[in-house]
């Protein structure tokens, strides 16, 4: 009773309004003359007060959510967000595992946190709560927190995951959830990995549209028109954010560092598919190699931890079709 009496300010700020903006067009229809002289400047009157008291409640954070004493309308993007209290506060408790790289040892050891944790939190807010109010020494990367910048990378409960993307509750075991940094890339400190390798692998096979005339590649006068079947031709390959999770999960990197990858290889791909592109067969020649095309064994792990829905196993047997192709002519 005493929590429905709380509300009724904001119940008459949320329902008044509406009310007597629909008070004002009927009294205006049927009554014109009397609206304008008494019943408008009242209504007015009365939109002013609900206003004020929604603007009140607004201010002064009252409402919170039920068995909290978390505003309702709290900021959820803070480095510690909301949802991430050790504090009882009605919150869900959960054991988090963080199996991470000591350089000063120079070998993996494994910490545990009991953090509070609510439906919507994600694994990257767990360990900026975490960097933030328990242990400062944890290295983490993370930049965007939207599934975008593909820079949280990890290895969650066994699988290369976006950390941002990842919700606890959808993902914990046992009230439990394991974290450990991927394992393809060379670990630096933590949960962080070097990429120089990644980007290396990249940049070789020319990520980048090519045209054989230099003056019309950057001096173009007119934009490369393409109709909607050449566009579909390239577009599933493009939604790549580099963020490396399909060479962590690919068993052929994890064995032999030779190979370029899955990334690399369904970029080619992207470019070669892409009909302003005039590199053309030279793409594929580039990767018509042992450690390039054919060292891939179709395991498919790459293409089932794209956050994106790339499909770079499906890219590389489109070259690898390609390549026999132009063999055989």
């Amino acid at each position: 009773m005493k929590e429905s009496i709380k509300m009724l300010p904001m119940y008459a700020s949320m329902f008044g309004v509406p009310i007597l903006m629909v008070l004002a067009v009927l009294s205006y229809a049927f009554y014109p003359i009397v609206s304008t002289a008494v019943l408008i400047p009242l209504i007015a009157i009365g939109l002013l007060f609900f206003g004020l008291i929604g603007a009140r409640e607004v201010y002064l954070h009252k409402y919170t959510l039920k068995g909290t004493e978390i505003p309702y309308n709290i900021n959820r993007t803070g480095e510690a967000a909301r949802a991430i209290k050790d504090e009882p506060n009605g919150k869900k408790k959960l054991v988090i595992v963080i199996k991470r790289f000591d350089v000063s040892l120079r070998k993996m050891v494994v910490n545990k946190y009991e953090v509070g944790i609510d439906r919507f939190t994600t694994v990257l807010d767990i360990l900026l709560h975490i960097k933030s109010k328990t242990d400062n020494t944890l290295s983490i990367r993370y930049s965007c927190r939207m599934g975008i910048c593909g820079s949280c990378g990890m290895v969650i409960n066994g699988r290369p995951m976006l950390a941002c993307e990842t919700n606890v509750l959808k993902n914990a075991v046992d009230d439990k959830i394991e974290v450990a940094p991927m394992q393809a890339h060379p670990l630096l400190k933590d949960l962080v990995d070097d990429f120089d390798d990644f980007f290396d692998k990249h940049i070789s096979i020319s990520p980048y549209l090519y045209k054989r005339d230099k003056n019309e590649q950057y001096l173009a006068k007119k934009e490369y028109k393409q109709t909607q079947a050449e566009i579909e031709e390239f577009l599933p390959y493009s939604y790549c954010i580099m963020c490396g999770l399909c060479m962590d999960a690919c068993p052929v990197v994890n064995t032999n560092p030779d190979f370029i990858g899955p990334q690399p290889l369904s970029q080619v791909y992207r470019y070669y598919a892409d009909s302003r592109d005039e590199m053309g067969d030279a793409r594929i020649e580039k990767v018509d190699v042992l450690e390039g095309l054919w060292s891939c064994e179709y395991a498919g792990a790459c293409s089932k931890v794209c956050p994106k829905g790339v499909d770079p196993a499906t890219a590389i047997q489109l070259l690898k079709a390609t390549a026999m192709g132009n063999l055989i002519k």
